[in-house]
């Protein structure tokens, strides 16, 4: 006989998924606000931001994750063998389905621990630029509003009043009062700075507490504090009252005083001091005044007696006037006297330079008048020596001469030559020239033949 597997068939299975999801989700209502104690087995920072980490003690581990803007608000980075408390809820991780921590914050446990955490968020913030001395802010010299971030009911508050009272009465102070030691201090903190801020109406502002133990001062070591001194937009006093360690709210700081008391001596002259200083500058203004009237005076009276009559000083002038009008007329005649005596020189030179100057010109135009003479006659009687010699060539070329020897030109009724007896036709009228004359003839018969037989 085979029994039945389930007790009803009807009972519909669940899937791994909905398996998942309800362990899941009674983990999460279960256990949604958990701290958990225990050391670092193993950790690892994704490419992404995110941490994943083992938690372990002497029997069990547990797998966590840290998401990138959970790490990137936590000021400390741990390290494999710390021992550290996690703040987080339960939950599973569905594709595996494996029971994860989902850490939103931790923080070591231990002196060590802290203190290397703390110098972890130091040297970040150093690096970020927050520590940078040359960005510090110079302090007013005489705020009208001064801000204070302090508890109501400390010892701060009371000695910050009293110092500003003393050293310059009627300072108008605003408090924005904040825990400054617990869990809570540092959100009470920041939330002071960002009221003041919003008022804007403080001129500088004192940030601190009185002295206690480190562990105590730790508000003012958190990161979202020292971001918040930094970025407040008038200069900040950070007034820790320890002489011992350097909080990271003193570096960030425009200025860190060791007190309370010692920052509002920082912020704020003393009174009496400036009425006094400013009574003996108006002392010594009157005195440095009266001796600068006296001295005036003096001088007036010495100008005074040097002064004299209008009348006496015009009788001076027309005396000058006229004295120097009878020098400037003797300098006129001697100056008139001495450009005559230049003129008159000046023309005899010129008479007897142009009396040279004309005589030397016309005894060099003569010469080159003789010069110019022979030379025309001597190119004239060339000219016609050459003119005889081109008549004699061209009477020996001329048809003319021939013709005085006896010999004519015949020529047709156009006026052209005639050269031989082919040119010419019996009956043909021609003109003869001879040297002396002309006359007029007919062809009656012709000779061609080169021997002188007649061909017609």
């Amino acid at each position: 006989m085979t029994l039945p597997l389930f007790e009803t068939e009807e009972e519909a299975p669940l899937s791994v998924t909905e398996l998942v999801g309800l362990i899941g989700g009674t983990l999460e209502r279960q256990f949604s606000h958990l701290l958990v104690l225990g050391e670092v087995t193993s950790f690892s920072r994704a490419s992404s931001g995110h941490c994943y980490f083992t938690l372990a003690d002497r029997a069990s581990c547990i797998e966590c994750v840290m998401w990138r803007g959970d790490v990137f608000r936590s000021a400390y980075r741990p390290e494999i063998g710390d021992e550290i408390v996690c703040r987080g809820r339960m939950g599973v991780f569905s594709r595996q389905g494996k029971m994860q921590l989902y850490v939103t914050a931790m923080k070591p446990v231990g002196a060590g621990a802290a203190q290397r955490a703390l110098e972890q968020l130091r040297a970040r913030l150093h690096a970020e630029g927050l520590f940078d001395p040359t960005t510090r802010r110079a302090l007013p010299f005489l705020p009208r509003t001064i801000g204070v971030v302090t508890s109501r009911r400390g010892a701060a508050v009371h000695d910050i009043l009293t110092t500003l009272r003393r050293r310059f009465p009627g300072v108008h102070v605003v408090l924005s009062p904040a825990t400054v030691q617990g869990a809570e201090a540092p959100r009470q903190i920041v939330a002071a700075l960002a009221l003041l801020a919003r008022l804007g109406t403080c001129d500088v502002v004192i940030v601190g507490r009185g002295g206690g133990a480190s562990e105590d001062l730790a508000a003012f070591n958190d990161e979202a504090v020292v971001r918040a001194v930094k970025a407040f937009p008038v200069p900040v006093v950070s007034a820790v009252g320890h002489e011992v360690d350097v909080s990271l709210c003193d570096l960030a700081a425009d200025l860190r005083a060791a007190t309370p008391t010692a920052a509002a001596e920082a912020v704020v002259p003393v009174r009496a001091d400036l009425a006094l200083g400013v009574s003996t500058a108006e002392h010594r203004l009157r005195a440095c005044m009266g001796r600068k009237l006296e001295s005036l005076r003096h001088r007036v009276d010495a100008v005074g007696g040097r002064l004299r009559h209008p009348a006496v000083r015009v009788e001076q002038i027309r005396q000058n006037t006229d004295r120097m009008a009878t020098r400037l007329e003797r300098a006129m005649r001697g100056r008139y006297a001495d450009a005559a005596d230049t003129v008159s020189e000046l023309r005899a030179r010129l008479a007897r330079s142009a009396s040279a100057r004309a005589t030397a010109a016309a005894e060099r135009t003569r010469t080159l008048a003789a010069a110019l003479e022979r030379s025309m006659r001597a190119r004239t009687a060339g000219e016609a020596r050459h003119l005889a010699e081109l008549g004699s060539a061209l009477d020996a070329l001329s048809p003319l001469a021939v013709l005085g020897r006896g010999y004519s030109l015949a020529s047709r009724a156009d006026g052209s030559l005639v050269r031989a007896a082919e040119e010419i036709a019996v009956g043909e009228r021609l003109e003869l020239r001879f040297h002396r004359g002309r006359a007029s003839a007919r062809v009656l018969w012709r000779d061609t033949d080169k021997d002188g037989d007649e061909k017609k």
